[in-house]
């Protein structure tokens, strides 16, 4: 039941937020930072030598802030931490933090992670990292968290790191973000910057062993969703372990700040870099992917030359293009420290980077699908599909398709990638339909992209062989190719950086917060009649204020009182109508609209008197309960339909919109193609055996921690959903959401649901189109209406109706032949009169009602028409068709001007100087230029005046 998407506005970058605070971040450490802990545990405050940020260590040793870039190398790489012959596992790395943060000092509960689709937010699409899961209502205060203080692992995407992907080691699409999320309240001090510090520098030292001396702390500034604060990164070795954030801004899209009430504390660990930490390899990507690794590189045949790994990979911390100046300086330096030429570095390297990039996009589409994701064109489904035909494009490139074993193969990967997460998040469940989203796609990027392709060679042709990164955004964005098949069909290299240009535009991109045309915020909430009672059609109310219609001329026609059973559009559906009686006054109510916590009549006419003369008076309501019952309907029916999509097409239907008005309702649905007939009638079929089986529903209030655990986040089909409680609406064994609609007490009510019918209205996205109970019947009465009407024009019965209509429609394309056959032989032979009579001009009536047989046909005669120097007019009921030897022999214009006397509306003329005709066995069309043809449809005029026209002008009338 989602509503309207707000619009999309401009604003500051995360980094541009970030660069305005920085210096005063700088300039105050004791203010922002918790210099006082750090001392304590035996950390002094130095200025890096390379990158100038201020950093803590415990030793003189560490003589820059420990990033790679300013260390030069990774240098863990062969010089782990586990005691040699033994190494630590991705899901032991997790079990260990687990059990040091919840037996800190202040413990930590430990909870399950939430879908990387964010269905409760609307201004992102996926957990990017674990705080978006509490943004923006735990933050605001408006939602408790489900634990305080917590940790988890959760699953996030990121899209501008796809360059860096198999060659820094550390980069990923999809990763596990170890999170530590806390939320001090001001009458709830939970622990903020100084325990942080001290639990993080405990994990490090005490559950995973790493001496202190290798540890340095980073003041930094972090930004994003909205929220601003200080950052303290901490590195080892050369790389980043994890980021602990301290939220105490909110931002604007100016980069503009105000405090937060809430101080929240966001640490974010990404845990595949734990194990390649301890474990010294060459990259992390064998550890995190370790069965899905040896079951690929083993099909692959491809064994990664451990010299030149061992040599590259302390090295390849240098190839963040988001960090590199230059990146081929770079690879030349990398090259002269492993003693190799750059192009053998770049080929030994090659292969094992687009094994990396295939095992780490099947991953991250693997998790998006099976958390509600569709690869599209339309928003995250957009870089769904982007990285998955990055990896056909990768497996087809380098002949490695069939050598998996073809689709089979690739389908292996996924079965484990579950393997290898199994020990984090447990059993995947049985997806039914993932095989089947995954085989429609590429058969879509295998078999549907002539046209976008054909579209790109014009463009490269067209920009003469020089992309920049816009141009690759459109290939991409707006023809679905991947960068390696543009790539390739363009002669072109794929930009370092363009992954990171594409997610960075679409960070400057944000949602913007919808207009409030009316303050409510001095009234008192508006008692709400229509959830106690939907049955409620009548009640007296009390007029607390009235409102000028900002939008309809300033009329005083809003009324606001102290309760109400007027249902306001909420939920997708549209509002109640009805009548207000203001002592013997009679006032309609055309619409009804929820503003804040206050409900707002929009009447007629409008109140004559001041608003003083009505505030406090005593109202007789009546909603108009026809109208009420079938939104009431067709709202349930939305659940129940839902419910059947899900169960006929599978577990990847998710609610993408929904409207109920009175006349018909619509579902937006997320699935991969349009429905077949069958399709939709056993949506129809499955739910009405839902209404038949007369199911109990129940409607409540429940706390949102209780929901979300008992039901999980299928409940928020409609979307967003603030503050601490839900209504909760539980058809029995059916469905169950978060909906503030009408609905019917059981299934039966809804009486009957007819599907009318259902299209594809975007990438990813089919709207059904249904109406429910008396709507239905109508329906249902009108097509027998017209079976009864068929069969009585016909003579038969019911049953031969299918058989007799295929007879006619046969006969009708057998008749509809021999007609086009002798419509072209008259044709024929009016031509010949022309070209071989004694006449030039001719004008020749015709009974068609449109030119299409001489837009389809007058290509042949063109030549000979202009060699001989004749013109023709076919004048037809509603149309004129004109081919001349010369645009000399009509002037346009004149004819244009003659006809608007019968055409004051206006009409279209079509005309051309150059006709083309291809015929059967020519491989060229031949064509005709310096010759004019006009077409003229759609147009009123009488016949003698239009004859006399062309007489004018030496036409001949045929007879």
């Amino acid at each position: 039941d989602k509503e309207d998407t707000p619009e999309e506005i401009s604003c500051l970058s995360v980094k541009e937020i970030k660069k305005l605070a920085r210096p005063e971040f700088t300039a105050n450490p004791e203010k922002f930072y918790p210099t006082k802990t750090l001392e304590k545990l035996g950390f002094s405050r130095n200025q890096c030598p390379k990158c100038e940020n201020y950093y803590w260590r415990s030793s003189e040793i560490r003589d820059t802030c420990g990033d790679s870039n300013c260390v030069g190398k990774y240098t863990f790489i062969n010089n782990g931490f586990m005691e040699e012959g033994k190494e630590m596992t991705y899901a032991e790395a997790w079990q260990g933090f687990e059990r040091s943060f919840t037996n800190a000092r202040i413990p930590c509960k430990s909870i399950s992670r939430y879908p990387i689709v964010a269905r409760w937010r609307n201004d992102v699409d996926f957990t990017a990292a674990g705080i978006y899961c509490f943004q923006p209502y735990c933050v605001t205060g408006e939602l408790d968290p489900p634990a305080n203080p917590l940790i988890m692992p959760q699953f996030c995407a990121r899209f501008n790191d796809l360059d860096n992907i198999g060659l820094t080691g550390r980069h990923y699409s999809g990763f596990i973000m170890l999170g530590i999320q806390v939320f001090n309240y001001p009458d709830d001090h939970k622990f903020f910057k100084d325990e942080c510090v001290e639990f993080n520098f405990n994990w490090l030292t005490e559950e995973l062993g790493i001496p202190k001396e290798e540890i340095t702390f980073v003041e930094d500034v972090w930004a994003g969703g909205g929220n601003l604060g200080p950052s303290i990164e901490y590195f080892v070795r050369g790389v980043e372990i994890g980021n602990m954030v301290f939220m105490q801004y909110k931002t604007f899209p100016d980069g503009s700040r105000e405090e937060l009430k809430i101080k929240v504390i966001d640490t974010g660990i990404g845990l595949e870099r734990i194990p390649w930490l301890m474990n010294g390899n060459a990259t992390s990507y064998m550890t995190v992917f370790k069965n899905a690794y040896e079951w690929l590189s083993e099909k692959l045949e491809i064994s990664p030359d451990q010299g030149i790994w061992e040599k590259f990979g302390p090295y390849s911390s240098q190839l963040d293009v988001d960090e590199a100046e230059d990146i081929n300086k770079t690879w030349q330096q990398i090259a002269d420290l492993v003693g190799k030429e750059v192009e053998e570095v770049r080929a030994e390297i090659s292969p094992v980077k687009d094994m990396y990039i295939i095992l780490d996009h099947t991953r991250t589409v693997m998790i998006t699908i099976i958390d509600g994701s569709l690869p599209s064109n339309v928003g995250g489904g957009g870089n769904v599909r982007n990285i998955l035909r990055r990896v056909f494009a990768l497996l087809h490139k380098n002949n490695w398709y069939e050598k998996i074993g073809e689709m089979d193969g690739l389908l292996s990967i996924f079965d484990y990638h579950k393997k290898d997460l199994a020990g984090i998040f447990g059993e995947f469940k049985e997806y039914k339909s993932f095989n089947e989203i995954i085989k429609v796609e590429y058969h879509r990027w295998s078999h549907t992209d002539e046209a976008m392709k054909t579209q790109l060679k014009k463009l490269v042709k067209k920009k003469k062989g020089k992309f920049d990164l816009e141009d690759w955004d459109l290939c991409m964005s707006s023809y679905g190719l991947p960068a390696d098949t543009i790539a390739e069909i363009g002669g072109l290299e794929v930009p370092a950086n363009l992954y990171y240009y594409i997610a960075d535009k679409k960070d400057r991109i944000t949602k913007a917060a919808p207009a409030v045309l009316y303050d409510t915020t001095h009234l008192e909430e508006t008692e709400n009649l229509y959830f106690q009672d939907h049955h409620l059609y009548e009640f007296d109310a009390q007029i607390i204020d009235l409102f000028l219609n900002v939008t309809d001329e300033n009329k005083q026609n809003i009324i606001i009182t102290n309760k109400s059973a007027f249902y306001p559009t909420s939920g997708g559906q549209i509002h109640d109508t009805g009548k207000i009686f203001i002592g013997d006054e009679e006032y309609s109510v055309n619409n009804v609209e929820k503003v804040g916590k206050s409900i707002l009549h929009i009447v007629s006419p409008s109140l004559p008197l001041d608003k003083e003369n009505y505030i406090g008076k005593d109202i007789k309501c009546i909603v108009d309960s026809k109208r009420r019952d079938q939104l009431r309907s067709n709202h349930t029916g939305t659940h129940i339909v839902f419910a059947s999509c899900r169960k006929v097409l599978g577990p990847h239907i998710w609610q993408n919109g929904a409207k109920k008005t009175l006349d018909m309702a619509h579902l937006d649905i997320t699935h991969y193609k349009s429905l077949t007939k069958d399709e939709e009638l056993a949506i129809e079929n499955e739910a009405n055996r839902i209404i038949c089986a007369s199911s109990k529903i129940t409607k409540s209030m429940m706390s949102k921690s209780d929901a979300e655990r008992e039901y999980g986040f299928s409940l928020y089909q409609g979307g967003i959903v603030p503050g601490n409680e839900l209504r909760i609406v539980d058809i029995e064994g059916v469905d169950t959401e978060a909906c503030c609609g009408t609905h019917c007490d059981n299934t039966s009510e809804v009486g009957w649901i007819k599907m009318i019918n259902s299209r594809r209205i975007s990438d990813g996205i089919v709207r059904l189109y249904y109406i429910a109970n008396e709507k239905a019947m109508e329906v249902m009465n009108k097509e027998t209406v017209l079976l009864q009407d068929l069969c009585t024009l016909w003579g038969i019965d019911q049953q031969q109706i299918l058989p007799t209509a295929k007879r006619f429609f046969e006969d009708y394309k057998k008749l509809t032949t021999t007609t086009n056959k002798q419509d072209g032989q008259i044709l024929s032979l009016q031509m010949n009169v022309l070209l071989n009579g004694g006449s030039d001009k001719l004008v020749i009536e015709s009974d068609h009602t449109n030119p299409r047989i001489y837009f389809s046909n007058i290509g042949q005669y063109a030549a000979e028409v202009k060699e001989k120097g004749k013109s023709v007019v076919f004048m037809g009921p509603s149309f004129i068709f004109g081919l001349f030897s010369s645009k000399d022999i009509v002037e346009v214009k004149e004819l244009e001007e003659f006809l608007k006397e019968t055409n004051p509306e206006g009409f279209e003329i079509k005309k051309t100087d150059k006709i083309s005709f291809k015929v059967k066995g020519q491989k060229k069309p031949t064509q005709t230029k310096n010759i004019l043809q006009v077409s003229i449809p759609g147009i009123k005029f009488e016949p003698e005046n239009v004859q006399k026209y062309f007489s004018d002008k030496g036409f001949v009338i045929f007879e």
